[in-house]
């Protein structure tokens, strides 16, 4: 179970991280066309060297337009569709780093292109600033990324005429990037560690308002609504819809004479048998209020219903509650219906035939099944 959960939240911590990466990926590709054009018209490539030009700018626009395509897939198709996704971006992204990497290291060294020295120098500054604010996802990919762009500076500039505090200016700024890109996928890990706070503090806020909080099973507001769900299904499918309404018989009685803490020991030792007894799959098992419980079951016809109901009352005439003051020995009447979705019946007349089936075993005598209309 705890793996399951493990697993649960290592999906949705991926399906966050593509999501933003998507959103990260969606602009940048442009600024690189942009700054292509803007060093190849200082530098005098387009007269120069039109092949190349024209190459290089075709490169950036697919290489943009690839980080439109595909779409983030469906969390629902699993992680290795996620990771799979979030390689193949990663790689259009590095991709466009080490190309501009190459035109850094193009620009620096040849004589020719110097007039474009320096909006490229600047172009490169930007975009590995960039990069180490809006790519911190993956550190090691990022600090690749943030290489292949900026690193070409430091390493030529020596070798250019460039002034010497330009090359140390660069140099120092490297290890700013590193600085600002560690610390932000620090600052990333500590937003998904909060997102996932948040988020399983919103889940158990929901599964607390839907389980009754002494017994465990569902609470009314729960039962309600699996009530409206399986109506619909049993309309749709055509297969029948029993529901059991139970209640304790005399209970007042165990509050009056062994207190109210033994009263609610007897309610969770009886939800307990519930599950224990109703055990066929789908049965929704709930606390309707005090001593009255429900149970829906899915696919049951009145005989299977009456006999799973039949059951459970046997087992308390047999096998009384195990309380700490001692065995319990306690009753339950139950009532029995089975929804009639041709005759335009739906959950609200299922209930009432139910619980007119189990008030009419308390006026029998108690601990015994009635089912609606026989």
């Amino acid at each position: 179970m705890r793996e399951t959960i493990d697993d649960d939240v290592a999906l949705l911590r991926l399906a966050r991280e593509a999501a933003d990466t998507r959103q990260r990926l969606i602009a940048g590709g442009l600024f690189y066309v942009l700054g292509w054009l803007v060093v190849s018209t200082a530098g005098d490539v387009f007269r120069e060297h039109t092949a190349i030009w024209a190459a290089t700018a075709l490169a950036f626009l697919a290489l943009a337009a690839l980080r439109f395509w595909p779409a983030v897939p469906d969390q629902q198709l699993g992680m290795d569709r996620l990771r799979q996704w979030l390689d193949r971006q990663w790689a259009v992204v590095l991709a466009t780093a080490a190309l501009w990497g190459g035109i850094l290291s193009w620009v620096l060294l040849d004589p020719h292109l110097a007039g474009g020295r320096s909006a490229a120098l600047l172009c490169t500054i930007a975009f590995a600033t960039a990069f180490a604010h809006n790519y911190p996802l993956r550190r090691n990919r990022a600090l690749l990324g943030v290489a292949l762009l900026y690193l070409p500076a430091p390493i030529l500039l020596p070798y250019t005429d460039e002034s010497l505090s330009v090359g140390i200016t660069v140099a120092v700024y490297s290890v700013y990037l590193g600085v600002v890109l560690v610390r932000s996928h620090g600052d990333y890990q500590r937003q998904l560690d909060l997102y996932d706070a948040l988020r399983m503090q919103r889940d158990q806020y929901e599964r607390l308002s839907r389980i009754d909080p002494l017994t465990g099973v569902a609470n009314r507001r729960s039962f309600s609504g699996a009530l409206e769900h399986h109506v619909g299904e049993a309309r749709r499918s055509g297969r029948p819809l029993a529901m059991l309404v139970l209640d304790l018989d005399h209970f007042k009685r165990v509050n009056d004479e062994h207190g109210h803490d033994a009263g609610d020991a007897c309610l969770v030792r009886f939800a307990d048998r519930m599950r224990e007894i109703f055990t066929v799959p789908g049965a929704h098992l709930s606390r309707l209020g005090g001593e009255e419980f429900g149970v829906l079951l899915p696919g049951h016809g009145a005989d299977a219903a009456a006999g799973l109901a039949e059951a459970m009352r046997a087992s308390l005439e047999d096998r009384p509650l195990q309380l700490r003051e001692g065995p319990l020995a306690l009753t339950v009447s139950i009532g029995v219906a089975v929804l009639h979705p041709d005759a335009g019946e739906g959950g609200d007349e299922l209930y009432r035939a139910a619980d007119r089936a189990m008030y009419r075993a308390k006026t029998e005598g108690r601990n015994r099944v009635r089912v609606d209309g026989v």
